[in-house]
């Protein structure tokens, strides 16, 4: 069976286990993963997404490359819909916060931007888990996001401002 059809297996049955021991194993797995972050299937979408933290931890060099092009993605002049990348940055910055830390700042320059913000606030949010300290890096960016309709959006900035909050506390 070719690799495209093992991936594409491996997400039809929901094996995340499967997938991250493939990406560990055969890193050229990522780029059938990295087309299916815009998959119609939720489902899907976050398997690819995890399997690529996983492959970002176990490969730091594939994981900053993933980054750069997700963050290229994410800029207008890229002509992409951009959005489907975050949580595949949040999965990264989760598993591999060292290699997420420079692209974490230029993420959130994107907040001004409706359509991306509830996801980079959920990436951060991912990041947030295993590495609190670098949303402090961003605080100020937080901060001013203003008028927020969406119930989940406006859960979403309070956590990370808690998340904020009790780490600077704690420390």
């Amino acid at each position: 069976m070719r690799l495209k059809e093992e991936v594409m297996e491996l997400l039809r049955h929901n094996d995340s286990d499967g997938l991250e021991r493939m990406v560990v194993e055969t890193p050229a797995a990522v780029r059938f993963l990295q087309g299916r972050l815009w998959d119609e299937d939720p489902e899907i979408r976050c398997l690819a997404a995890v399997a690529l933290g996983a492959a970002a931890e176990a490969h730091p060099n594939l994981g900053r490359e993933l980054l750069r092009r997700a963050l290229w993605a994410l800029n207008d002049e890229s002509a992409t819909n951009g959005g489907p990348v975050l949580p595949a940055i949040g999965e990264i910055g989760r598993r591999a916060p060292d290699l997420a830390a420079p692209f974490v700042g230029p993420m959130t320059a994107y907040l001004w931007d409706e359509g991306l913000r509830p996801g980079i606030l959920a990436a951060l949010r991912r990041i947030a888990e295993t590495a609190p300290e670098l949303i402090e890096d961003v605080r100020d960016r937080l901060l001013a996001i203003e008028d927020l309709n969406d119930p989940g959006e406006q859960a979403d900035l309070e956590s990370l401002l808690a998340v904020n909050r009790e780490s600077v506390d704690g420390e």
